[in-house]
C-alpha cells in the first residue's frame, strides 16, 4: 500500500525509511524492504535485544571474525548471554589470506547453522554481510547485521557480491530486516576502512552519470528520483570529508547514511545502477586477477576510489563522444577528494600492474551493463585511451 508522497522521501530520517512505499514519477512504486535501520551514537545495543526479541525460542547463530568479534562481536555475544537468549557464536579464525566471500566460507556458516537456528545475526561488514546474505536467502532464516566499519554500501543491499569458481559475481538475496550502526563503533574502524567507504561513495558519481549514459544510449530505465536521492547523500559525505581523519562524529555519520542510502536506492530501482558503474567494473575485475593470482587485493572501496579516478579521466578523453547533457566528475575534483582523506589515487598505489591496468581497460566491461566503457569500445577507441592513461599513471 503506498503511504507516501514522492517528494517526502527527501526529507524522511534513515530510522523512518523503512516501510516507505511510494508511486514515483519514473513509473514505478518503491518500496523499502528493509523493517529496521539505526543510525545512532548510543542505544544501538538496546534496539538489537529489542528486534531479536520474537526469536528468542529459537538458537540465534553469530558470526563474526577475529577482528570483528574484538571490535564489538564479543560485547554483543555478553549481551545475548546477559539476556538469557540461546545462541551460537562461530568466528573466523585468521587464514592465509584475508576473509573472502566464496564457496567455502559460504559452506561453513551452512555447517554452523543448528537444526532449530532461527536467525543469523551478523558482527562485521562487507565480506560477513555479503556470506551472511546469500546464507539466509537460501535458508529461509532472517539475518540482521551490526556494523563494524563505514566500508561499503552493501549493507542494505539486496545483492551478494561473491567469487564462485574464481568468478566475481552477483547473487540474489534479501534484504537484513536490521542494520545497527553504532557511530562510536565505526569511528574507531581502521582508517584503511573508512577510506574505503569513502572510496565507495565517490564511485557513485560515475555510476549516475553512467546510468544517464546507458538511458541516452541503450534505453535503460532511469529514475530521477533515485538519482537525486543518491547524489544529495553523497553530496552531504564529501562536504564532511575533512572530518573523516579526525574521526570526527558527523563526518563519520555522513559517510554511514551515505553507503547505506545507496544500498537502499539499488533495492528501490531494483537494480545496482544507482551504486555501480565503469568504476566498478574496473574494481571488480581487478577483485577476481587478484584472487587467480592467490594474492591479498585491496580493500574493494579503495579499488572503487581509484577506479573513480580512472574513470573520471577516461571521460575526459571522451568528452567528444560522450553524449550532451551526462555530467562525469573531473578527475581533478575526484582526486582533491581522495587526496583529503589521505586514499589512494594511483593504480600503482594498490599494487595494479601497467599490464594488469590496460588489461582491465579493455576487459572489464559488461555488454550487459551499458558503462563509459562500452561507449569507447564502440566508437574505437578504447586501447587508444586506455594506452594514453596507462602513460599518465605508469610513466
Amino acid at each position: 500500500m503506498i503511504n507516501t508522497e514522492e517528494n517526502s522521501i527527501f526529507s524522511k530520517t534513515f530510522e523512518e525509511m523503512p516501510g516507505t512505499v511510494f508511486k514515483c514519477s519514473c513509473g514505478k512504486v518503491h518500496r523499502v524492504d528493509i523493517e529496521k535501520v539505526f543510525v545512532r551514537n548510543n542505544g544501538v545495543m538496546d534496539e538489537l535485544v529489542n528486534t531479536l526479541e520474537p526469536y528468542r525460542e529459537g538458537n540465534l547463530l553469530v558470526v563474526s571474525d577475529h577482528n570483528t568479534y574484538k571490535a564489538s562481536g564479543e560485547a554483543v555475544v555478553k549481551l545475548l548471554a546477559d539476556q538469557g537468549f540461546r545462541f551460537k557464536s562461530f568466528v573466523f579464525e585468521p587464514g592465509k589470506h584475508d576473509l573472502l566471500p566464496d564457496e567455502g566460507t559460504t559452506g561453513r556458516v551452512l555447517i554452523e547453522m543448528e537444526q532449530d537456528t532461527s536467525f543469523i545475526l551478523v558482527v562485521g561488514s562487507g565480506v560477513l554481510n555479503d556470506i551472511a546474505r546469500v546464507v539466509s536467502y537460501r535458508t529461509h532464516k532472517p539475518y540482521a547485521i551490526f556494523a563494524t566499519a563505514p566500508s561499503m554500501d552493501g549493507y542494505a543491499s539486496v545483492t551478494s557480491s561473491m567469487i564462485v569458481n574464481g568468478k566475481k559475481v552477483s547473487i540474489p538475496g534479501k534484504y537484513p530486516i536490521a542494520i545497527f550502526a553504532d557511530i562510536s563503533v565505526l569511528r574507531a574502524a581502521p582508517m584503511i576502512m573508512i577510506q574505503a567507504g569513502f572510496g565507495d561513495v565517490l564511485g557513485k558519481l560515475i555510476a549516475l552519470a553512467d546510468w544517464q549514459l546507458a538511458k541516452v544510449m541503450d534505453g535503460e530505465y532511469y529514475c530521477e528520483t533515485i538519482a537525486r536521492l543518491v547524489q544529495k547523500t553523497v553530496d552531504n559525505c564529501i562536504e564532511s570529508t575533512e572530518g573523516l581523519l579526525a574521526r570526527e562524529e558527523e563526518a563519520i555519520a555522513h559517510l554511514i547514511e551515505a553507503l547505506l542510502l545507496t544500498g537502499i536506492c539499488i533495492g528501490l530501482a531494483g537494480n545496482t545502477r544507482p551504486a555501480s558503474g565503469t568504476e566498478h567494473q574496473l574494481a571488480n575485475y581487478w577483485d577476481v586477477k587478484f584472487v587467480e593470482a592467490d594474492q591479498e587485493h585491496p580493500l574493494h572501496g579503495n579499488s572503487v576510489g581509484v577506479g573513480t579516478v580512472i574513470s573520471a579521466s577516461l571521460h575526459e578523453l571522451a568528452v567528444d563522444i560522450i553524449p550532451a547533457g551526462i555530467s562525469y566528475p573531473s578527475s581533478k575534483y575526484v582526486i582533491d577528494a581522495l587526496e583529503r582523506v589521505e586514499a589512494c589515487t594511483n593504480p600503482k598505489d594498490l599494487g595494479i600492474s601497467r599490464e594488469m591496468f590496460l588489461d582491465s581497460m579493455l576487459n572489464a566491461r559488461n555488454r550487459k551493463k551499458y558503462t563509459l566503457l562500452q561507449l569507447c569500445h564502440d566508437a574505437g577507441k578504447l586501447t587508444e585511451y586506455a594506452e594514453m592513461l596507462a602513460r599518465s599513471f605508469y610513466d
